[in-house]
Parts: structure tokens; sequence; C-alpha cells
């Protein structure tokens, strides 16, 4: 027999173990680790999904005549040079792999420690690639579209919205690479001559 039971019990659940005992500073701690293990896992995917978009960036600017260069680590705020006509641009590649109503967010700023949230500037890039995945459509940004800007929200579906289709004009616009141009009115400008 295992003793008198009180007549009074509560029932336990993981948030309600008495803050003191060993087996709370346990559990806690377990769980601390745990969210540990799984930010680095998902950093770690989050990491080998943008790299994955880098090389098809790569294969696709390639196969288009481009030439292409990565450089030595990942210290620099571009992901890749692109040569054109003797012109060397620096490229940041972004993507995104799942839609959120209708259209696609991306982010355009830093996503690394300590500079969570920094805007790209003209002096760091040129372009900034945006690739949506389950379209595998690339949009091709003048980095003057996206200074200043967290994210961006693209509509390669198309949208109700009149203000939805601002980068839809950037869309496969390798051509901005090919010219080493960074408008669509220095094409014109260009086309004039």
């Amino acid at each position: 027999m295992l003793g008198p039971v009180s007549g009074h019990f509560t029932l336990m659940t993981e948030n309600s173990v008495a803050p003191n005992s060993d087996i709370a500073n346990l559990d806690i701690a377990n769980q601390k680790n745990a969210q540990r293990r799984s930010a680095r896992r998902m950093a770690k995917y989050s990491k080998r999904k943008g790299e994955l978009a880098e090389l098809i960036f790569v294969v696709k600017a390639a196969s288009m005549g481009f030439s292409v260069s990565k450089p030595f680590g990942d210290s620099d705020p571009y992901d890749l040079i692109v040569e054109s006509n003797g012109r060397l641009m620096r490229v940041q590649v972004k993507s995104v792999f799942t839609t959120n109503r209708w259209g696609y967010s991306v982010t355009v700023a830093r996503n690394r420690q300590r500079r969570h949230g920094e805007q790209y500037t003209a002096q760091e890039i040129d372009f900034l690639a945006a690739y949506v995945v389950v379209h595998d459509a690339w949009y091709i940004l003048p980095v003057a579209e996206v200074v200043g800007i967290d994210h961006i929200r693209l509509y390669p579906d198309g949208t109700r919205r009149r203000d939805g289709g601002r980068y839809e004009k950037y869309r496969e616009a390798w051509d901005l690479l090919r010219l080493g141009v960074s408008t669509l009115a220095e094409i014109e400008v260009k086309d004039a001559r």
C-alpha cells in the first residue's frame, strides 16, 4: 500500500511544476536546449535554401551567357558577381519557397545575426535577384527599388489589388544585367541610341 493520499490534488502540467524543484529546472533546461537546437536546424536549413537559390541563379545566368563568380567566404553583402560587357555587378540573391495569401513575401534586408533588418545600399550591391521557387520566376531588381525596405511582395500569379504588381516589370528582367543598367528607363535610353 502506498500510504495515505490527500483528498486534495491538482492536475500537474508542464507549466505548473513547482519552480524550485529539480524536475522543473531540468524540464526548462531541456526545453531551452530543444529550442536552441531547433533554431540552429532552421538557420542551417534556411542557409541551405539560400545556397540552393544561388546555385539556380548561377545555372540560369550562365545558360544566358553571363559570367558569374562567387566571392570567397560569405562576409560580403553580395552573393555573386555577374560580368556582362566588361562590367561587374554585385548581386544579392533572395528566395521564397512558400506563399502567404496569393503573394510571396521576400525579405530584402539582411537576415544575419546581429544585422537583422539592416537594408542594403547602392554602395554594397547593384541588383537583388529574388527567386520565387514554386513558379521558377526570377525578379531582377535594381538596388534603388529596395533601398530602405525590409520586405517586398511578389505576385507571379497576378493580383487584384491596384498596388500589387509593383515589381512585375522586373520579372525575368535579365536585360538589366546584360546591359549593365539599373533601371528600365536606362534600357529605353540605350535602345534609342
